[in-house]
């Protein structure tokens, strides 16, 4: 009897912590589901050393702060600052998981942890550099498509420093 009803307990345990986990998982709509879908695209991107096609649907006006810079930085200077080390960067690797999604009418938060590792060479140097961290991302719907207006990220080394 009292290993039936140790078992019950267990079981019942179980079933309450799948049906609270359940309950916490964000079922996404629509809307939330194409914002992820632009977020995936963007890295896979970056990923296949398709730069140009990564800021396609970065929008004009977009102002990001990422850990190496002091500032808020411009659509032109990320571009710019991207493009003189695209040829540097190899054997890109990434993981990214989303942890929270909001859609308001046309704009969209994007929250998600990130792990990426690559190959930085300059001339016959080369150093493996990898990261993992947080990622929030604040897009605008516009003409139809989800732009990434700006982002923010935290990265895990921002600790150690």
């Amino acid at each position: 009897m009292k290993n039936l009803t140790k078992t019950t307990a267990i079981a019942a345990l179980l079933i309450t912590f799948l049906a609270v986990t359940s309950l916490s998982a964000q079922e996404w709509t629509k809307d939330q589901s194409e914002v992820w879908k632009e977020t995936q695209e963007m890295w896979d991107k970056w990923k296949a050393n398709d730069y140009e096609g990564a800021f396609d649907n970065v929008h004009e006006n977009y102002l990001g702060w990422n850990k190496e810079e002091p500032m808020p930085t411009s659509k032109e200077k990320w571009v710019n600052s991207n493009m003189e080390v695209k040829d540097m960067v190899t054997e890109r690797e990434f993981d990214i998981e989303p942890a929270r999604i909001v859609v308001v009418g046309d704009a969209a938060v994007v929250h998600y942890y990130y792990s990426y590792s690559y190959v930085y060479t300059k001339g016959d140097k080369k150093k493996w550099i990898s990261d993992k961290g947080k990622w929030s991302e604040f897009y605008v719907k516009d003409n139809g498509n989800w732009m990434l207006l700006g982002d923010f990220t935290w990265s895990s080394k921002d600790d150690e420093d």
